[in-house]
């Protein structure tokens, strides 16, 4: 081989050797290039799988938190209609013994006296008229009801209250003047439902309280 020969076959193999380093380092490069793409792949899917378990976790707890906001309103809405039901139930009781309980009271001196009273002075404070009172009392109302009643009733025009025995009137009394009038009777006293039950519940409410106890 002569000289020049040689130095071709020199540079020839010096731009192949150097072609190959090239070659070798592209093939670096894609390969690390593939290589962070695909830790990139990863990691995103990974991140995305995170956020998904994290989202399910998340709407798992709400639906949990719904389920159990739902039972327990559920829970107060049932504990709300048995309150209710034990309510209705004590005060259709209560009711139903008011005109015996009330005809018992009567038949007591001291509750009849404060029942006679407490109507006169009702009566006097709110019937208005020009003539004189006039107390209705049973047939067989005890005497001592017609004295409690007209000795708590005032003067009207210097004229003293009068008295009437009124057969199958029953308990109580009711106590006129002119067209108007106190009716303090069992039906009297009873008239108006409402108003009565209104008062049962506050004085059950009262009796709770004070025996420090809740309805269940």
């Amino acid at each position: 081989m002569s000289v020049p020969d040689g130095i071709v076959q020199a540079q020839m193999e010096a731009l192949l050797r150097r072609v190959a380093r090239e070659q070798e380092i592209l093939s670096r490069r894609a390969r690390d290039a593939a290589e962070e793409q695909a830790r990139g792949i990863v990691a995103r899917a990974r991140e995305e799988a995170r956020a998904r378990a994290l989202q399910a976790v998340a709407d798992a707890r709400l639906s949990l938190e719904r389920a159990t906001a739902d039972r327990r309103a559920a829970l107060d809405t049932e504990a709300r209609q048995r309150e209710q039901a034990l309510l209705r139930g004590l005060i259709d009781s209560a009711w139903q013994a008011l005109p015996a309980a009330l005809t018992d009271a009567w038949r007591n001196p001291p509750a009849r006296r404060e029942w006679c009273e407490s109507a006169c002075l009702l009566a006097g404070r709110t019937l208005i008229g020009a003539g004189p009172f006039l107390v209705e009392l049973d047939h067989d109302a005890p005497e001592d009801a017609a004295h409690f009643a007209l000795a708590e009733l005032p003067l009207a025009d210097g004229r003293a209250p009068e008295l009437q025995r009124i057969a199958g009137l029953g308990p109580g009394l009711r106590v006129r003047r002119e067209i108007a009038c106190v009716d303090a009777t069992i039906p009297g006293l009873l008239a108006s439902r409402e108003r009565v039950e209104s008062e049962l519940l506050a004085e059950l409410g009262a009796l709770l309280d004070q025996q420090g106890r809740r309805l269940a």
